[in-house]
């Protein structure tokens, strides 16, 4: 069964507010009438409306005044309007009807007035449809389509916010930097799709080794990246060993042909204020502490101290 459209008519309690709202409920919408009161704007939130009819309104504040602090209200401002107008306006009238998104003149027959409602709601859950849309579309687009993890631009707009917000609470704030060991020859051997894979069980194992307060993203290529906001040099040190032994001890295929018997990846950590004075430079940090990891031998968690 349909959902009715909950239809809100702002007018008094007189018969003109009764008859429209008979026409409307007999078009299949629920109807309830609210005179512009005190409490009309609680009484709007509350109830939640899909469509807003504003009709004669002669007490405080008045239609224009209605119509603006609608649009401003944060549960109203995408509720679509249609204001009934019992003569042709003036041209500063026309200027102070601009928040609304249909003006109907009477009179008007109930079976006009119901179609431009009906009107008026499609557009709007047509609205509501591509607004949906858009957002998945943008939150794909943030997303990288192998791993699930965010993507590197995702990953470049959370770590700019993450040091503003370390850097005013002066919070510590730790970047983790991993490579999977050997990647390239594991992908020249058994083909990309055995590489893509792979990449898949590493960021699965990534997501499941953070908090939810965590950001884990694919850096580019088989490098992955995590910011772990609130997190000190010792704590996030221990998240990474975690993942390196998680990974070093699963089964994935084909590891007994990797240099080390076994897929591997190296991580590098830094940490601000603690490692580095200034947040601009955590990044670089963290990316010189991976390739010390790799440098040393791989498989193995290096931190800034080793730089010293």
């Amino acid at each position: 069964m349909a959902k009715r459209a909950r239809v809100l008519l702002v007018a008094g309690s007189g018969s003109d507010g009764k008859a429209i709202g008979r026409a409307l409920t007999d078009s299949g919408c629920l109807v309830r009438v609210v005179p512009p009161g005190p409490d009309f704007f609680t009484r709007v939130n509350q109830w939640g409306p899909d469509l807003i009819i504003l009709g004669r309104v002669k007490s405080h504040p008045g239609r224009a005044a209605l119509l603006r602090i609608l649009r401003n209200g944060a549960r109203t401002r995408t509720v679509p309007i249609l204001t009934l107008l019992e003569s042709r306006p003036s041209p500063k009238a026309w200027a102070q009807l601009e928040p609304t998104d249909e003006v109907v003149r009477r009179p008007v027959a109930s079976q006009e007035l119901a179609m431009r409602v009906r009107a008026l709601l499609r557009v709007k859950k047509l609205t509501h449809t591509t607004r949906r849309t858009l957002k998945r579309i943008q939150e794909q687009a943030r997303l990288d389509s192998l791993t699930g993890l965010a993507t590197h631009g995702a990953f470049k707009d959370r770590i700019t916010r993450e040091l503003h917000r370390a850097h005013r609470y002066r919070r510590p704030l730790s970047v983790l930097m991993a490579d999977v060991d050997h990647f390239k020859l594991y992908n020249d051997s058994f083909g990309h799709p055995a590489g893509d894979r792979l990449l898949r069980l590493v960021g699965r194992m990534v997501t499941r080794q953070i908090r939810k307060v965590d950001f884990g993203a694919r850096y580019g290529g088989d490098e992955f990246s995590i910011i772990l906001p609130e997190t000190t040099k010792h704590a996030a040190e221990a998240v990474a060993e975690r993942l390196r032994a998680t990974i070093e001890n699963y089964a994935f295929p084909h590891r007994q042909a990797q240099p080390l018997g076994k897929v591997t990846v190296s991580i590098g950590v830094a940490t601000f204020p603690e490692d580095v004075p200034t947040e601009k430079k955590l990044l670089e940090a963290a990316d010189r502490a991976l390739y010390r990891a790799k440098a040393d031998g791989r498989n193995l968690v290096r931190g800034l101290e080793s730089l010293r």
